[in-house]
């Protein structure tokens, strides 16, 4: 037996965090996937999972043949991407990765111009939390990763553009009148427009102490950025609740149930909540975010990947605001 011939059923059942969850996302039978990973084991005479665990666990044996799959991999997709380097762009694949956010906001109009210039070229669009993202890159489950995170020693960076995070109030809340002459509405946001001479900066936030907050849950590097500059600038705020999407706390926060912080890639593509809303520029590094896209150093940037940066680059998603052009 070829003991890594059925390594992507190893993976699914760590990825689904047991036999029952990944039998089904394979459409098999559970009884028939514990038979092979079985088979597996038997052949090489040890435990791949701690089964007394849930979810199931990597036992050491396991995360090694985990690892050494992962490499296996790696080195067959990089004979197939060269195959596909000597063919042109008519055939390959790519297999992306990105965050909700971007995946919903973001990828949809360049997936739409890639794939009338390469239809022959198949896509595989993977949605996870950052973390979860260079976990599969690291892996090799993914080729190409959009995020906003620092990249590690094994990581390649290329550059995509920057979004801004901004408070979102709710349009009754009585703080719009108090901060008047700072307000930005939707359609400021959208059109990127000069308004003043100067940007409308925000800089002191004393007016948002103790107000309710619909915020991202602990972890999250929005959460992070949120705190960061609420302790800069020495208030502390109520949340009421905490989620883990952007998008769900901005659709709370519209309905008037707190403030929340937002990029402006979620108000350029959130017409049924942005419109009740008004918006607040801070001063602070923490909410100004670069995004990449993030390739494994060691592994061929195909053609096929080079294009799909490419065209990303041309759409040019995030170039519509920039306060500093306000």
């Amino acid at each position: 037996m070829d003991i890594f011939s059925k390594k992507d059923l190893v993976r699914a059942i760590y990825r689904e965090g047991g036999f029952l969850r990944a039998a089904r996302a394979l459409h098999i039978a559970q009884p028939s996937l514990s038979v092979m990973v079985a088979g597996i084991e038997k052949e090489i005479g040890g435990n791949l999972f701690d089964r007394s665990t849930n979810p199931v666990s990597l036992t050491p044996l396991g995360a090694k043949y985990l690892e050494c799959a992962g490499s296996i991999s790696m080195i067959e997709d990089d004979f197939f991407n060269y195959m596909n380097e000597l063919q042109g762009l008519e055939t390959g694949s790519i297999a992306l990765g990105s965050n909700t956010l971007y995946m919903s906001n973001i990828i949809p109009d360049i997936l739409s111009v890639y794939s009338r210039r390469h239809p022959m070229i198949h896509l595989g669009l993977y949605e996870y939390e950052s973390r979860e993202l260079m976990e599969q890159l690291h892996s090799g489950q993914l080729e190409l990763v959009i995020d906003n995170l620092p990249a590690d020693e094994r990581m390649d960076r290329h550059y995509l553009g920057t979004e801004y995070l901004l408070i979102a109030v709710p349009l009754e809340h009585e703080l719009n009148t108090k901060l008047a002459n700072y307000a930005y509405t939707h359609e400021d946001i959208t059109a990127g427009k000069p308004l003043e001479k100067d940007i409308r900066y925000l800089d002191d936030m004393r007016l948002m102490h103790d107000q309710p907050f619909i915020l991202l849950q602990k972890g999250f590097d929005t959460r992070r950025r949120c705190d960061s500059v609420f302790e800069e600038n020495g208030i502390s705020v109520q949340s009421v609740y905490e989620l883990n999407q952007l998008s769900s706390a901005f659709g709370i926060a519209s309905s008037g149930l707190g403030l929340t912080v937002v990029s402006d890639t979620l108000i350029r593509n959130s017409m049924d909540w942005a419109d009740k809303m008004k918006y607040y520029v801070v001063r602070s590094p923490e909410f100004t975010r670069d995004v990449y896209f993030y390739t494994m150093r060691n592994r061929l940037v195909t053609r096929t990947i080079k294009e799909f940066i490419d065209i990303s680059r041309e759409l040019n998603p995030f170039a519509v605001f920039d306060p500093e052009k306000l």
